[in-house]
C-alpha cells in the first residue's frame, strides 16, 4: 500500500481583535508568529473581526476600509502575504461594543471553521466570555488549546480553565504569573521582523516617544519637555499616536502644574503608521518610562534592532529587552499605582535630564550605548531564535493530531 504524505500541523488562530490591528502589540507579535510558522510549512487558518485597541489601528487596512464597511455584519478576506485573514466586519472597532448579536454570529462562524479546518491547535488571546468560549469550543472537539498572554493583568483559573499551553513573549511575565497565580507559561520572546522596522539611515537627532497614555509614562515625557525646552530647545521630541491623544495629554498634565497649555513647541506628532522605519530613522533615544507591568515592550526590540538606546523604568520585561543598552529611571512607588496620575516634580527629573543631554553631547558614550543596542538585538531578539523557541512549546500539541490524520 502506498504511504500518504505527512500532512502539515493545521492551527487556527480565532479571536474578536484583529491582528493586522497596528495599535496592538499583542496583535502584531501573534501575526508575525503566524507568519513564521506558515513560512515553515504549518497550515495557518486565521478568523478575527475588525475590533482594534484604538482607531489608528486600521492603517493596514485603509485601502480597503470603504468597502469593508459596506459588508457590516459579513465576513471579508484579506490577504496577508502567507497569512489569509477572515474578518466578522463589525459596527465599531471597539472590542467591547461589539454587539451580542456580532459575537454570536462570530461564534457560528467560529464553531463552523472549527469542523470544516479539523485543526490540530487552537490558539487565541484574551478574557472576554467570548473567548472562553473559544477555548471551551474547542476542548469540546478534543483541540488542544495554546492561549497568548502578554500583559499583566490575568487573574484566577477561569480564563484558563480549558487552555493547555499559556505562551508568552518574556521571562519576566512568565516569573511575575508564577509567582503571582501559579501559572505555567512558556516565554518565547519577541517576535519582530527587522526587515520592517530597521531604518537604512539614522540622523539620529530627535527622542522618541510611541504610544502617548498615563500608564506609558507620558506626564514624565511631558515633564521632560517642558525641561528641555528651557535648557535645549533645539532638541525634538517625536511622540507617534498609537492609542493615547497627545494633545489632550498635554493639556491634563500642564494644567495641573499650573500653566495649561495645548501644545508644546519642542515636539512634534505622528500619527500611527505601519512603517515606523522613518520615525526610528530619526530617533536618537527612545523615551519608555512606562508605569504599569510592560511584558515585553515591542518598541524597545525595534530601537535595539535600530541601535537604538533607551530610557526605561525597572519594571516588568523592559529590562530584559534592553540589558545594558539602555537607563533604568527610578521612580518613588506611588508613581506605578494606576490609574498613573501622579507626577515627579520637575526638580526631581533635573538628574534624567542631564542623562539626556550626555546622550547627545558625549559621542563616545552615545557610541558605546548604540553598539550595546545592536549586540542586545543580535544575541537577545533573534527572529529566528524565537521562532524554535515557539515550535518546541507546540509540538507536544500539535503531535496529537487531534485534526486526523488527513
Amino acid at each position: 500500500m502506498k504511504q500518504l504524505p505527512e500532512r502539515k500541523p493545521r492551527i487556527l488562530w480565532a479571536n474578536a481583535c484583529c491582528l493586522l490591528d497596528t495599535s496592538s502589540g499583542a496583535a502584531m507579535a501573534v501575526r508575525e508568529m503566524l507568519r513564521q510558522l506558515a513560512l515553515r510549512g504549518y497550515e495557518i487558518s486565521v478568523l478575527g473581526a475588525t475590533t482594534f485597541d484604538a482607531g489608528s489601528g486600521i492603517s493596514r487596512l485603509k485601502e480597503h476600509w470603504a468597502e469593508m464597511k459596506s459588508k457590516q455584519g459579513g465576513l471579508f478576506i484579506v490577504n496577508d502575504g502567507p497569512l489569509t485573514h477572515q474578518l466578522l466586519i463589525t459596527s465599531s472597532t471597539r472590542r467591547d461594543e461589539m454587539t451580542a448579536k456580532e459575537e454570536a454570529s462570530w461564534h457560528s462562524i467560529y464553531t463552523a471553521a472549527l469542523d470544516r479546518i479539523k485543526p490540530d491547535l487552537l490558539f487565541y488571546f484574551g478574557g472576554f466570555t467570548l473567548d472562553l468560549l473559544i477555548a471551551d469550543e474547542a476542548h469540546a472537539r478534543g483541540i488542544p488549546v495554546a492561549a497568548y498572554l502578554a500583559n499583566g493583568n490575568y487573574s484566577g483559573g477561569r480564563w484558563c480553565r480549558d487552555v493547555d499551553l499559556i505562551i508568552t513573549n518574556s521571562r519576566a511575565t512568565a516569573e511575575m504569573y508564577a509567582k503571582k497565580e501559579g501559572y505555567v507559561t512558556a516565554p518565547v520572546g519577541p517576535f519582530v521582523d527587522p526587515e520592517w522596522v530597521v531604518s537604512k539611515k539614522h540622523s539620529r537627532e530627535r527622542l522618541l516617544f510611541v504610544n502617548p497614555s498615563h500608564e506609558k509614562g507620558a506626564g514624565i515625557v511631558i515633564q521632560l519637555a517642558l525641561l528641555l525646552e528651557k535648557r535645549r530647545p533645539e532638541i525634538r521630541i517625536e511622540v507617534v499616536e498609537s492609542r493615547g491623544n497627545w494633545s489632550e495629554l498635554v493639556r491634563v498634565v500642564t494644567g495641573h502644574l499650573g500653566d495649561e497649555r495645548e501644545h508644546l513647541n519642542n515636539v512634534i506628532i505622528t500619527p500611527n503608521t505601519d512603517d515606523m522605519r522613518p520615525v526610528y530613522g530619526h530617533a536618537r533615544l527612545l523615551l519608555a518610562p512606562s508605569l504599569w507591568w510592560e511584558s515585553m515592550g515591542r518598541v524597545l526590540v525595534e530601537a535595539m534592532m535600530n541601535g537604538i538606546p533607551a530610557i526605561i523604568t525597572d519594571r516588568g520585561g523592559m529590562p530584559e529587552m534592553v540589558q545594558d543598552a539602555g537607563v533604568k529611571l527610578q521612580l518613588p512607588p506611588e508613581m506605578f499605582e494606576a490609574p498613573f496620575l501622579k507626577l515627579s516634580s520637575l526638580k526631581g527629573l533635573e538628574p534624567l535630564v542631564d542623562v539626556i543631554l550626555k546622550f547627545y553631547d558625549d559621542q563616545s558614550l552615545y557610541d558605546a550605548y548604540v553598539k550595546r543596542a545592536y549586540q542586545v538585538a543580535k544575541t537577545r531578539h533573534s527572529l529566528q531564535s524565537s521562532t524554535q523557541r515557539l515550535i518546541e512549546a507546540l509540538s507536544p500539541l500539535l503531535e496529537k493530531r487531534a485534526g486526523g490524520m488527513q
